[in-house]
């Protein structure tokens, strides 16, 4: 008995290329692909080569690292830590060391990247709360 299976293993890099123009990027949940709309990104959380990608309920995993994942997703993410990038349309609050975001999750600003971060809200004109 002979089976065919029918699947165009090419269709999920230009399914991903097509989603990449948008600023979306292409994860997979219990085994289907889902595309995740940059502006629906609260955060992301960066382990090694891999990017936890937290939406306001959901987090998935992305096997990129979270350079590459940021630059997919656009402009609107602040490099705030190693580990972290926020979307800025995201915060909630901001203060000299911290981030809230509107979903709860607190964000820490490395030392390092103090000023840099700073700058790039205040020009999103996202005021802080605590100097």
């Amino acid at each position: 008995m002979r089976t065919s299976v029918s699947h165009d293993y090419f269709a999920d890099q230009r399914q991903s290329n097509e989603i990449q123009g948008s600023n979306a990027i292409v994860v997979y949940h219990l085994g289907r692909a889902l595309s995740v709309a940059g502006r629906d990104v609260a955060y992301l959380e960066g382990v090694g080569n891999y990017t936890f990608v937290c939406t306001k309920s959901n987090r998935y995993l992305v096997a990129k690292c979270l350079k590459t994942v940021q630059e997919v997703l656009g402009g609107d993410f602040v490099r705030v830590h190693k580990s972290y990038s926020v979307n800025r349309y995201h915060i909630k609050q901001r203060w000299f060391d911290n981030i809230q975001l509107h979903c709860g999750k607190n964000i820490p600003i490395a030392r390092r990247r103090l000023s840099s971060a700073h700058e790039a809200l205040s020009a999103a004109a996202i005021s802080p709360s605590g100097f």
